[in-house]
């Protein structure tokens, strides 16, 4: 082989070296890295708060305690299907739950809070009980009495419609 001809041949594969190379993935190129001083951003998740409960309004009101006798109800206490005593509303007087009041002030259903008592329910009116005025049911007559008349503090827990 003559000199010409290996020259040619070098060149030759240097071409093709090349061209082999020039395929290959190129290594990368180094990348500038800044230092921030910002702190990432960081998304905030609101949970939605409970109001305070708030302190309930307190009424004072004149009660008073009725029983299903006929010195309490008057006519009303003839009138017992079964023995059952039924109120205004129709509901079943039920001590430890039944009050009877002005519905215009204390509307039907309205439960309330009595100090001292617990929680009733409006569930009776009578035609002496006017205003801010409740009378509470009792079983017995000698209870009744016992309770008499007094000024009680109470607050209303729910009003129903």
């Amino acid at each position: 082989m003559n000199r010409r001809t290996k020259i040619t041949l070098v060149v030759f594969v240097l071409i093709m070296a090349a061209t082999f190379l020039s395929g290959l993935p190129k290594e990368p190129e180094e990348t500038e890295v800044m230092a921030t001083t910002e702190k990432p951003q960081v998304q905030e998740l609101r949970i939605a708060e409970k109001p305070e409960p708030q302190e309930p309004e307190w009424i004072e009101v004149e009660a008073t305690a009725y029983c299903p006798c006929e010195k309490c109800c008057g006519k009303w206490a003839l009138n017992r299907p079964d023995g059952i005593v039924y109120t205004a509303s129709g509901a079943i007087a039920q001590e430890g739950v039944t009050i009877a009041a002005d519905w215009s002030v204390f509307p039907v259903g309205t439960v309330v809070f009595i100090e001292g008592y617990g929680t009733r329910t409006v569930q009776d009116k009578g035609a002496a009980v006017k205003g801010n005025a409740i009378d509470i049911y009792f079983e017995s007559h000698e209870e009744a009495l016992q309770f008499g008349r007094q000024t009680v503090k109470l607050y209303v827990v729910e009003v129903t419609k």
